[in-house]
C-alpha cells in the first residue's frame, strides 16, 4: 500500500500546484499570418517581357520563313527562276 499512498500523494500535490500558464496563441497567430512576399513580382515581370518579346521575334522569322515554304515545289524552282535563259 505504500506505493498506492505515494501515488496519491503525488496527485494531491499536482491538485494544488498551479497549473503554467502558456500564452501559445500569439506564437500560434504569428505562424499562420501569412508572410510577406519575399520575391519581387518585378523580376517575374522583367522574365515574362523577355520571354515575349523573343517569342515574338521567333514567330516573326517563323511566318516569314513559312510563308517561303507554302509550296514545297517552290524551293526547287526559286533557283532556276533566277537564271538567265537568254
Amino acid at each position: 500500500m505504500d506505493t498506492l499512498d505515494a501515488i496519491e500523494k503525488l496527485a494531491q500535490q499536482a491538485r494544488r500546484e498551479k497549473t503554467p500558464d502558456f500564452k501559445v496563441a500569439e506564437r500560434i497567430l504569428y505562424r499562420i499570418r501569412p508572410e510577406e512576399d519575399k520575391f519581387s513580382v518585378l523580376v517575374l515581370e522583367l522574365i515574362a517581357s523577355v520571354s515575349a518579346v523573343a517569342a515574338s521575334v521567333v514567330g516573326y522569322f517563323s511566318v516569314g520563313a513559312l510563308r517561303s515554304l507554302t509550296s514545297p515545289l517552290m524551293q526547287f524552282l526559286t533557283p532556276l527562276q533566277e537564271v538567265r535563259l537568254w
